[in-house]
């Protein structure tokens, strides 16, 4: 019944889903370098560095990274990255552009609120990836960074070794694009800066936002869900993401439950993959409470309703599905921060509580 994603994502599609969307930033990627004022030479920070903070080594997917002092030379290759980094008061001497989900100028808005309460100047725009994803590092070097962050990245381990010849680089924890959870990614980044105590204050504000809003809707409890994508034409199957990935685990923070089975289609499926591949004419062996799915625009929605398979699935057919069109939104919950948490929160809750009354 569940078949490889490898195999059912066409070779496009699923670099749309690995790098486009993993990365928060559709391809094309580009990046944000040195500040237009030429008065900011490093990295801003508004914050102390912690006594004994250095040395420290961190470890990761490649081993570890030991960063020796201070960095003021910033650069973040991830949205996440940056917005611990700014939400620690530091502001990135160089950082990735979102010219997907971004404002006119690639910042995030919860990363741009973040940024212009600081008052450091904003940086400016400058691609560190090919239009394919790759990593470009002629850019990376001239940008001179003495730290290198990447925690939600799927770089090979000869990239790292690469990135690393440039300057000390924190990779992913675990697996490519699906760090253990966004706590653990803030924490490295906490210690990279030399400002775990303040890392750890920060995660324990987050973690109270969201625990008051799952005190306030009791409703969630006990309702099950899948979390999927749109269908493009000529697809057989529908893809459905696992318990590991970042969405499903950012529902799950806020009182809902991943259904049993889609806990039990990803552990049959044979990878290490955030998610899985069903035949349509298998849909009705998930049962679910209510579907989420993300689509760039209601013309892909639209389209995936329109498959009569898919709209007979019971979930689908009863009305509880939730659509999540706004880039800004799927960014937020699929590449989650200590800045992205909150606001993805307010945004997302009174859409779940609507469907969950349906």
């Amino acid at each position: 019944m569940f078949r490889s994603a490898r195999q059912r994502i066409r070779p496009q599609r699923k670099r749309r889903i690995v790098v486009a969307l993993m990365v928060a930033a559709a391809l094309p990627l580009t990046a944000c370098t040195q500040s237009s004022s030429d008065a900011q030479e490093n990295s801003s920070s508004a914050s102390a560095v912690e006594d004994g903070a250095y040395p420290v080594t961190i470890e990761h997917a490649f081993g570890g990274t030991t960063i020796d002092k201070e960095p003021t030379r910033i650069l973040t290759l991830d949205s996440a990255a940056a917005d611990t980094v700014i939400a620690l008061g530091v502001t990135p001497i160089a950082m990735q552009k979102d010219s997907w989900a971004g404002d006119a100028d690639g910042f995030l808005p919860w990363t741009r609120a973040e940024l212009e309460k600081s008052g450091h100047p904003l940086p400016t725009p400058a691609p560190y990836y090919s239009d394919s994803g790759e990593l470009l590092f002629e850019q990376i070097l001239n940008a001179a960074p003495d730290l290198i962050l990447a925690p939600y990245s799927g770089f090979s381990e000869q990239d790292y070794s690469r990135l690393s010849s440039i300057a000390p680089t924190l990779p992913y924890d675990t697996k490519p694009y699906q760090p253990s959870s966004w706590q653990n990614l803030a924490t490295d980044v906490g210690k990279a800066l030399g400002r775990p105590a303040q890392t750890a204050d920060l995660i324990k504000s987050v973690e109270k936002t969201v625990e008051e809003s799952k005190t306030s809707h009791p409703e969630f409890n006990g309702v099950t869900f899948a979390f999927g994508s749109y269908i493009r034409e000529g697809e057989t199957e529908t893809a459905i993401y696992g318990p590991d990935d970042p969405r499903v685990k950012f529902v799950e923070n806020l009182g809902l439950t991943v259904a049993p089975d889609v806990v039990n289609g990803a552990k049959n499926f044979a990878g290490d993959s955030f998610l899985f591949g069903i035949s349509m004419e298998k849909l009705d062996t998930i049962n679910t409470d209510v579907y989420l799915g993300w689509a760039s625009d209601q013309s892909e929605v639209d389209s995936t309703l329109a498959n009569t398979l898919f709209a007979r699935w019971p979930v689908i057919a009863n009305g509880k599905d939730l659509w999540i069109t706004d880039n800004r939104l799927t960014a937020a919950t699929m590449y989650v921060s200590v800045l992205s948490v909150p606001w993805a929160t307010d945004e997302l809750v009174p859409q779940l509580t609507e469907l969950v009354a349906k």
